[in-house]
């Protein structure tokens, strides 16, 4: 027997449909058909709103657009006019609604970036009338072959073969302009998929834009609560900021930017990353008073360089800048900035940086103002200090003259020493609440990474949290496993209401899953850097320091190096709900369960 949806006929049903609805209900042979009957379509094609009389998704063959016409008239004249019973001529005839009805429907899946693997095909079942009028309907033009059934396709030995055959012909017709369907599509998850494709089921205790609301006012008092704690600094000229991810090390560093601009200091905010430097330019896009660069295009602007292809660490780290300091450290060049404030400032404790920055200051790290926040624990994922010879305190040759060889200094024990026996004498600055993450999802990532970051939440708790938990992990076995959990998970992402901007796909290397994508999944993602529209994806060395409501971390399988580090920075760029697919039986044994 199939499931029909709804499961009792619609009130005021053709009785030509209520006889359909129950042989197809009733027949044994239809165990495992999902069938809706009377499908609203309010997204239509080529009118205001539309109706399919049944839609019949059929495990192993396909879908099937059904058009019922219950009359026991059915006329079509030379006026080229269908007269069906009492109702008015027309010249659109009811497979004409069929093909329009299965066009919406196809339409519909694939903006909902779901490609279906099994055709979808259309008939018109015209239950009062016996089998001769197929051959006369299908000797004009108009109407097509192999999609009508009749009266006798009602009768219990027919009816799976004469529905199964007409799926078949499609299949056949779809098969001659496109790639194979599988033979045996759709299946178990095919028929779930749809069903949530076309009618999720839906239980909002607050409608999405609702809780969208909540989310960006629970994010912004928190973070403003953050930006309270620098007022006691204010006093202090030089500031280092410690702490996890999503404890507000970002807004500090913004706000002091602010704060020491009002003041007519010239400022200098600084980080590593290129899509962090995007959106620190964009919170300050109004004040033209603030410099925002990374510290490398700072290099490249004062050293006039332009970087090699295939330039590597050494270069970057090395030759640039000591060719900047070649400029910066010479006679009669003029410190532009006397306030330094930089975000994610583990990433930039090399002391070739330093000396960079060092030189940009007008009386230098030691004496300018400067805020520097960074994760100094967990997030410090680039090259080890040793890896590169150490190029302080450059001496600059006067002309004519050899340059005096480069004095390294004693090697730093960490990141954290680079900066403080730079920065001296600094306050220190520890935050330990978490202001990005919802509690729920916090509290789930500890769980995760089996360890505790924070002590207390800037965000409250949110009692109309779903019943589903905010963090998922899914384990794979294979790339097909993984691609096909990919596309499971944007689907059900969709349903919830995510739009695709909101939702980040990252990944602890270049070769992602992302970048492997095809069909539905590859046509989601934003196409370019800052795409407006389409699902954002990187590494998740391109967004640290960034954040977006929902991230689907891929590829976790242990082997890229510091994968768990980059477990946790992927992880906790998520505001509202995480997603994780991994090989790993130590992560996915974590997966929490429902409530």
């Amino acid at each position: 027997m199939a499931t029909m949806i709804p499961g009792l006929l619609r009130a005021g049903a053709p009785p030509g449909e209520r006889t359909v609805f129950d042989a197809l209900r009733d027949h044994p042979g239809t165990d495992g058909w999902l069938v809706w009957h009377g499908l609203p379509i309010r997204h239509h094609e080529t009118q205001i709103e539309g109706e399919a009389d049944f839609v019949l998704l059929v495990p192993g063959e396909g879908m099937l657009v059904v058009e019922v016409k219950s009359h026991d008239r059915v006329e079509v004249g030379d006026d080229g006019l269908w007269r069906l019973g009492g109702q008015e001529p027309t010249p659109r005839s009811p497979y004409d609604q069929a093909w329009d009805n299965t066009r919406s429907i196809r339409q519909w899946i694939e903006r909902r970036a779901y490609v279906a693997p099994y055709p979808i095909w259309q008939a018109v079942w015209f239950p009062n009338r016996g089998g001769e009028l197929v051959a006369q309907l299908e000797a004009r033009i108009d109407v097509p072959a192999n999609e009508t059934l009749t009266r006798a396709d009602l009768d219990a030995s027919r009816t799976v073969t004469s529905i199964v055959g007409v799926l078949r012909h499609g299949r056949s017709e779809i098969e001659r302009r496109v790639p194979a369907f599988g033979s045996d599509r759709p299946d178990a998850q095919d028929v779930a998929e749809a069903q949530q494709v076309l009618v999720p089921s839906i239980s909002f205790h607050r409608t999405m834009a609702e809780r969208r609301e909540e989310r960006e006012r629970s994010l912004r008092e928190a973070t403003e609560r953050q930006e309270q704690a620098l007022q006691y600094f204010a006093g202090n000229p030089r500031l280092i900021v410690e702490g996890p991810a999503g404890t507000g090390k970002t807004n500090v560093a913004v706000r002091a930017a602010l704060l020491a601009a009002n003041r007519d200091e010239r400022v200098l905010l600084t980080c590593f990353n290129k899509r962090l430097e995007a959106e620190l330019r964009h919170r300050l896009r109004t004040r033209d008073d603030i410099t925002v660069a990374r510290v490398h295009q700072l290099m490249l602007a004062y050293s006039g360089l332009t970087p090699p292809e295939g330039a590597d660490d050494a270069w970057w780290n090395g030759t640039l800048p000591a060719a900047t300091l070649a400029v910066t450290r010479a006679p009669g060049f003029a410190p532009p900035f006397t306030a330094l404030m930089a975000d994610e400032a583990q990433d930039l404790a090399r002391e070739s940086t330093l000396d960079v920055l060092d030189s940009l200051l007008v009386d230098g790290l030691a004496g300018s103002r400067a805020v520097l926040a960074g994760d100094f624990t967990r997030q410090d994922i680039y090259r080890p200090l040793h890896a590169l010879p150490l190029v302080s305190h450059v001496t600059i040759a006067p002309p004519g003259e050899q340059p005096a060889a480069d004095v390294a200094q004693p090697e730093p024990a960490s990141r954290l020493e680079s900066i403080t026996r730079r920065v001296v004498p600094a306050a220190t600055m520890s935050l330990s609440n978490n202001v990005r993450q919802s509690p729920q999802l916090a509290e789930l990532i500890e769980r995760m990474l089996h360890t505790e970051f924070y002590i207390g939440y800037d965000r409250d708790f949110d009692e109309d949290e779903p019943d589903d938990p905010p963090l998922t992990i899914h384990r794979y076995r294979d790339e097909a496993e993984q691609q096909a959990l990919l596309q499971q998970t944007l689907l059900s992402l969709w349903d919830d209401g995510w739009d695709p901007p909101e939702i980040l796909i990252l990944s602890p290397r270049r070769a992602s899953a992302a970048s492997r994508a095809q069909g539905a999944v590859a046509d989601a993602l934003a196409h370019h850097d800052g795409d407006a529209v389409g699902t954002p994806w990187g590494t998740v060395h391109a967004f640290k320091g960034l954040e977006a409501p929902v991230v689907v971390l891929t590829d976790v399988d242990g082997t890229t190096p510091q994968w768990e580090d980059l477990l946790y920075i992927g992880a906790t760029r998520a505001t509202e709900r995480l997603v994780v697919l991994t090989t790993l039986d130590e992560i996915a044994e974590r997966a929490p369960l429902p409530r």
